[in-house]
C-alpha cells in the first residue's frame, strides 16, 4: 500500500461537517452576553478581590 492509497483511505474516512442550520446574517448579542457572563463574573470577583487586598 503506498502513501498515496493511505492518503485515500484517511480521506475517505473523514466526514465534512455541514452547517444544519443557515446563516440569518444577525449578531445575537443576548447569546454572546450569555456566553460571556460566566467569565465577567470571574473578573469581576477577582478585581473585587484585589481591590480588597489594596
Amino acid at each position: 500500500m503506498s502513501n498515496i492509497d493511505i492518503k485515500a483511505l484517511e480521506h475517505a474516512g473523514r466526514t465534512a461537517m455541514v452547517w444544519t442550520e443557515g446563516y440569518d446574517g444577525e449578531t445575537h448579542y443576548a447569546s454572546v452576553l450569555k456566553a460571556l457572563a460566566p467569565a465577567l463574573l470571574i473578573l469581576a470577583t477577582a478585581a473585587g478581590l484585589m481591590l480588597a487586598i489594596l
